[in-house]
C-alpha cells in the first residue's frame, strides 16, 4: 500500500479537498504532493514565468501570474538576470558583493507593477480555506503570511517558508522574525538549506573555480523551513503523518498516531502500514549491521 496516497482518501477530504498553494513556483516540479495529487487542489502562483500544465494529475489546477504581496496596489518590481531572484524589493548590492552568485541579483529593469494581496486573490477565487501553503518571494515571505486573515492562517495543516540568513534583499524578512511569529501558533517541523560561497567571484581564476565548485564547503544562506499547526484535529494529524512518511520519519509518524485519542479505524489501518515498513527497517538493519559495525570501528 502507498500510504501517502492513502492518506488523501481519508473522509474528511471527500467534502473539502486539500488546498495547495504555492506562491513563487516557477520550476517546482511539486514532487512532494503527487501522492496526494488526484485528491487536491493546487493553486500554483508565479509572477516571472509562463502557466503550467497539470502534469501532476491534480483534481484541480489554478494557474495564475499575479504578483503576490501583503496589499493590493502598485509597486516597484526588480526584475533580475536571473529570474528567480526577481522581487518587490531591491537586491542589496552591499551585502550581495560579498557572494560568488551577486550576478544573479543584478537588475536589469525596474517597473512598476499591480500586485495582489493573497486575501484578495482567495477570495476572487472562491478559496475560504488553505491546508497546505508554501512561499517562496524573495524576502516577502513573513510580510505575506501575517497579511493572511487568521481564519485562513490559524487552520493551516502545514507553512513551507524560504527565509534567508543574509540581507540579500533591502527590508527582507529576518529569520528570527519567521520563527518568533510563528511559533505562537505553529511548532517547527524541519530545515533545509541553501548554500553558496560568500566571496567575489571576480578575484578567482577559472581553475580556482573547478577546485571551489568541487573541494570546497559552500555556507548556508538560505534555509526551507517547515512549520506544522500546533492544533491536533484529523486533518491536521493527516497531514503531518504525510510529510513525515514522505521523510522517511517513520518513527515520529507511529508516535503522533499514537499520541492521537481519537483513533479511528482509518488511522489503525496506517499505524499498521508504518509498522510493515519499521519491521522491513528492521530486517534491513541486520542485514547491513556488518556494514555498520566496520564504520564504527574504523571511524568511516
Amino acid at each position: 500500500m502507498n500510504i501517502s496516497k492513502k492518506i488523501s482518501e481519508h473522509r474528511v477530504f471527500k467534502k473539502k479537498p486539500l488546498i495547495l498553494m504555492h506562491i513563487g513556483s516557477a520550476g517546482s516540479d511539486f514532487k512532494d504532493w503527487l501522492d496526494i495529487s488526484k485528491d487536491s487542489i493546487l493553486i500554483s502562483i508565479d509572477g516571472n514565468k509562463s502557466n503550467q500544465t497539470n502534469k501532476g494529475g491534480f483534481k484541480k489546477l489554478i494557474n495564475d501570474k499575479s504578483i503576490i504581496s501583503y496589499k493590493n496596489g502598485k509597486s516597484k518590481f526588480f526584475i533580475t538576470k536571473d529570474p528567480d531572484c526577481s522581487s518587490l524589493l531591491e537586491p542589496n548590492e552591499k551585502e550581495l558583493k560579498n557572494w560568488y552568485f551577486s550576478h544573479r541579483f543584478k537588475v536589469k529593469q525596474k517597473i512598476s507593477t499591480k500586485v495582489v494581496s493573497i486575501n484578495s486573490f482567495l477570495k476572487k477565487n472562491k478559496i475560504d480555506y488553505l491546508d497546505w501553503l508554501v512561499i517562496d518571494v524573495q524576502g516577502m515571505d513573513l510580510k505575506i503570511i501575517k497579511s493572511l486573515k487568521n481564519k485562513i492562517k490559524n487552520n493551516l495543516s502545514i507553512i513551507d517558508i524560504e527565509p534567508g540568513f543574509f540581507n540579500f534583499y533591502k527590508k527582507e524578512d529576518k529569520i528570527s522574525d519567521v520563527f518568533e511569529y510563528l511559533s505562537k501558533k505553529f511548532e517547527f517541523g524541519d530545515m533545509k538549506f541553501g548554500y553558496n560561497f560568500k566571496l567575489s567571484n571576480k578575484n578567482i581564476t577559472k581553475f580556482e573555480k573547478k577546485i571551489l565548485f568541487n573541494m570546497n564547503n559552500p555556507s548556508k544562506v538560505y534555509s526551507n523551513i517547515i512549520f506544522f499547526n500546533k492544533n491536533s484535529n484529523l486533518r491536521l494529524i493527516l497531514l503531518k503523518i504525510f510529510y513525515l512518511i514522505k521523510n522517511d520519519k517513520l518513527f515520529e509518524a507511529r508516535h503522533m498516531i499514537n499520541q492521537f485519542s481519537n483513533k479511528d479505524d482509518f488511522l489503525k489501518e496506517i499505524s499498521k502500514e508504518i509498522d510493515n515498513k519499521i519491521r522491513y527497517k528492521k530486517i534491513k538493519y541486520f542485514l547491513y549491521l556488518p556494514f555498520f559495525l566496520f564504520k564504527k570501528i574504523f571511524n568511516i
